[in-house]
Formats: C-alpha cells, sequence, structure tokens
C-alpha cells in the first residue's frame, strides 16, 4: 500500500500485468506516426528541409560552413550536428534519399519517445504511473511534436534517462551516474541546444532545492557539466575557436493561459495541479526532480515579461514529461476498489487513443505543391551559382534543400550573421549595380506581386512566379 499526501492506494494483484505494457503503449505511439506518414510522401514539418541540407553539406564533408544559404555572404553552420549525421547515416546504409530517410524515422522517434518518458517514470513511480505517464503523452495535442522528424523529438528521448541518473547519482552518491548523465547531456548539446540549456536549468533548480533541503552529495551536478562540455567539445571547440557564436532570437511569441491548457491537453493540465499539489507533501528526491522540471519550464515559458524573446509554445513542449506524471501521480491516488480502478483506467486509455488518433490523423507536412515545383524547377533549370531571392521565407529551406540552389535566408534565421537586404528585391526596389554585387540571379514573387525591373518570367504556378535575372 502506497500513501501520496495521506492518502491510501492499493497496490492491487494484478498491477504486474503493467510490464507488458511498457512497450504496448509506445507500440501504440509509433502505430499512431504511420498514419501521416503513409498518407504524404513528404516529411512532417517545416523544419526538416533545413535540416535535410545540413545533412547534404556533412555527406560532402562540409562540418562548418554553410555558403548556399545566406547567400551570397554564406554563414557558419551553428545548428549542432548530431541529427544531421544520424540522418546522413540512414540515407547511406539504406541507399535512400534524404527526404524518405525523414520520413522513416518519424514513428521511431515517436515510439522511443513515448517509450522514455514511461519507462523513466516507471524507474521513478511504478508500473501503473509509467503505464499512464504513456496515455497522457499520446493524449496531448503536443503528441505531435514526438512524431515530426526534427532534433528536438530526437533530444527529448534523452531527457528523462539523463536526470534519472542524474537521480541516481544523488541518491547513490556515486559519481558513474553523473558521467552518464554528463555523456548524455553532451549529445543533446551535439543535437538540440534549447533541449540542452531546459534541462540543465532543470537540474540547475533541483540540485539548489535539494542544497536548501540539506542534500550532501551534489557534486553530480559539476560532473555532468564537464562530462557534458567534454563530450560536445569535438564540435562546439573548433567551431567557437573559428567562428564564435551567434544567436539571433526571433521574436517573442506569447501564448494565453487557454493556449497553454489547450497545448497540453486540458485533462493532463487539470489532473498535474492535482499531482502538483500532492508532491508538495512529500519532499522526496524524485518528487523534487519532477517539481523542479516543472517549474523551471514553466518560469522559461513566461520569461518574455523580463523583456527576454521567447517562444512560448515551443518551451510548453518540455512541460510534457512532468505533467504527464504528475497527472499520473493524481490517478493513482485515487482510493477505487479494483473494479472501478480497471475501468477508470479503461477508459483513460481510450480516451487517450482517440485523442492521440485526432493529433496523428491531423499531422500533416508543412509543405504544399507549389512549394515543390518551385524547388524542382531549381533542381532541374536553376544555374546552381546565382542567388534566389523569395517572397516567402518559407520557400528558402526548401528550394536549397531539393535542388541545391544559393538562396538569400535558407532557414534557421538565428544562426544568420550577414545577410542582403531581400525586401528590395520583391518590391523591385534595386539597381542594377546591386544585384550584380549581391550576385542576385532569380526573384520568386507571389502571384498577385508586380514583375522586378531587370529580369523575365521563365516559370509560374498557381502560388508563384520566378524571375531570372537579364544582368549577369
Amino acid at each position: 500500500m502506497t500513501i501520496i499526501r495521506g492518502v491510501k492506494t492499493l497496490d492491487y494483484p494484478g498491477k504486474s500485468a503493467f510490464n507488458k505494457f511498457i512497450v504496448f503503449i509506445p507500440a501504440l505511439a509509433f502505430t499512431l506516426a504511420l498514419i501521416p506518414t503513409i498518407k504524404y510522401n513528404w516529411p512532417l514539418s517545416w523544419d526538416i528541409y533545413y535540416h535535410i541540407h545540413n545533412m547534404k553539406l556533412y555527406s560532402e564533408g562540409i562540418l562548418f560552413w554553410d555558403s548556399l544559404t545566406a547567400a551570397p555572404y554564406g554563414r557558419p553552420i551553428f545548428y549542432p550536428p548530431l541529427f544531421h549525421l544520424f540522418l546522413l547515416s540512414i540515407v547511406k546504409i539504406l541507399n535512400i534519399s534524404p527526404f524518405l530517410a525523414a520520413r522513416l524515422i518519424q514513428p521511431f522517434l515517436a515510439f522511443f519517445g513515448v517509450f522514455s518518458f514511461s519507462y523513466i517514470s516507471r524507474k521513478f513511480y511504478g508500473n501503473i504511473i509509467g503505464f499512464l505517464t504513456g496515455l497522457f503523452i499520446i493524449s496531448s495535442p503536443l503528441f505531435q511534436r514526438m512524431i515530426v522528424p526534427i532534433p528536438e523529438s530526437m533530444a527529448v528521448i534523452l531527457l528523462p534517462v539523463l536526470v534519472y541518473f542524474y537521480y541516481l547519482a544523488i541518491k547513490k552518491g556515486e559519481n558513474k551516474y553523473a558521467i552518464v548523465a554528463g555523456f548524455l547531456w553532451g549529445l543533446v548539446l551535439l543535437t538540440h541546444l534549447l533541449s540542452a540549456l531546459i534541462i540543465l536549468s532543470v537540474i540547475t533548480v533541483t540540485t539548489i532545492l535539494l542544497k536548501i533541503k540539506g542534500e550532501k552529495n551534489l557534486k553530480g551536478y559539476w560532473i555532468i557539466i564537464i562530462a557534458g562540455l567534454i563530450t560536445s567539445s569535438p564540435w562546439l571547440i573548433p567551431l567557437l575557436i573559428k567562428y564564435g557564436f551567434v544567436f539571433r532570437s526571433p521574436p517573442t511569441q506569447a501564448l494565453p493561459l487557454k493556449s497553454y491548457i489547450q497545448l497540453i491537453g486540458p485533462i493532463p493540465f487539470f489532473l498535474a495541479l492535482v499531482g502538483l499539489i500532492n508532491i508538495l507533501w512529500n519532499r522526496e528526491k524524485k518528487n523534487i526532480i519532477i517539481l523542479s522540471w516543472f517549474i523551471s519550464v514553466t518560469f522559461i515559458s513566461v520569461i518574455y515579461i523580463f523583456g527576454v524573446n521567447v517562444i512560448t509554445e515551443r518551451i510548453i513542449y518540455f512541460n510534457l514529461f512532468p505533467v504527464a506524471v504528475l497527472a499520473s501521480l493524481s490517478i493513482k491516488a485515487l482510493n477505487f476498489e479494483k473494479k472501478k480502478y480497471t475501468l477508470l483506467l479503461l477508459m483513460i486509455m481510450v480516451l487517450s487513443l482517440y485523442n492521440g488518433y485526432v493529433t496523428a490523423n491531423s499531422t500533416k507536412p508543412s509543405i504544399s505543391a507549389s512549394e515543390i515545383q518551385v524547388a524542382e524547377w531549381f533542381k532541374y533549370h536553376g544555374d546552381h551559382e546565382r542567388v534566389a531571392v523569395t517572397a516567402d521565407y518559407h520557400l528558402d529551406p526548401i528550394i536549397v534543400s531539393i535542388s541545391d540552389q544559393p538562396v538569400a535566408a535558407g532557414g534557421y534565421a538565428p544562426g544568420t550573421v550577414k545577410s542582403i537586404n531581400g525586401d528590395k528585391y520583391i518590391s523591385g526596389k534595386f539597381t542594377k549595380e546591386e544585384m550584380i554585387r549581391e550576385k542576385i540571379g532569380y526573384i520568386v514573387l507571389k502571384t498577385n506581386m508586380n514583375p522586378p525591373p531587370y529580369s523575365r518570367l521563365v516559370y509560374t504556378n498557381k502560388d508563384f512566379k520566378i524571375y531570372e535575372g537579364l544582368i549577369k
């Protein structure tokens, strides 16, 4: 019998059956992720086209400089390389296109994401909590982000595992666990910097709270940081020495509380508040970790009130693990008899699978037929030398990833050091000299825009027109 905030919870004899669900729930996530993977011929998300472009650079042995985006100036590759190398290895091993490789990993990212969250939740709190955590993950609209083939989806798989090894380092006072956690943090640094900073904030807040509580075994915190920096140093040190580091934070995109609740999912959100109250009465190390995770991410998601730019929706995603755990704890605290408890679990399972199906079925690629047609025109008819300027920034990474045509933007704007003023070319207010100096060869406009000077129309479709510059 377990006690959470004074409430006795039954440990049913059939509870061991939940061992079988530790793979079953992730397998359901895999199946749900197959829906958009099979339905569409292109990978999900817009970001993946920038990452495919980087992967193609790595395949040519280019590690630190990208001359095809932010053209004609180019820019250092400030994005961590591990996801791109992972994608490249799949392309080479299976001898397939990077676009197909990105599609293929979608259900596997969903499987291992849910598995990681469920398994570590189970290690912390037992079988039922692990089972429920997986269901609440699937039931959340944020489950969609686990499916998309981007570095963040790969990084979040490691976050619960990293935190669990940090927990073992504190609990057992052995450095080997901290070294493993540090190695995992290094891998996250090499995959997705925001994920690395988020989880560092979590273990930092945890360490501070445990220090206040009087915990002695906290040297693992510094071991994690040192081991992580050593692990990431083969990429980080050469980059910093040669180019320094640039990150231009995008403008703040705040969300009201209503949207926060909608993103997490109303049921997990409100159940998590109940679970949060429960663990405040039980200050075990694992509870402090979950509490720190929830507090850290929530604070970062509203840090814009202090003038720091942040995209709230991106941050909220990292609260999915503690919210799912807290929601699960609130269910376990219910003092129901076995039949009623089993019926409740079945209801949660059915509702979660329905919500997961709705999320997966509504997830689709962030690319249109017109955009593909433009990119393929450049693949077969572009000169692959002069710069293409587009009226829609959404087009640039699609063009460069499919055709290798230099583009004025190219995605991942925070990593851009210097770029041309594309607006003057879109509006037609440019000179011949500017066109020559900045090596502009193509201007892609929407169909309702006026044609630019010094150019001729070479292609048109439903949404876009391509003009080739007459000055070379």
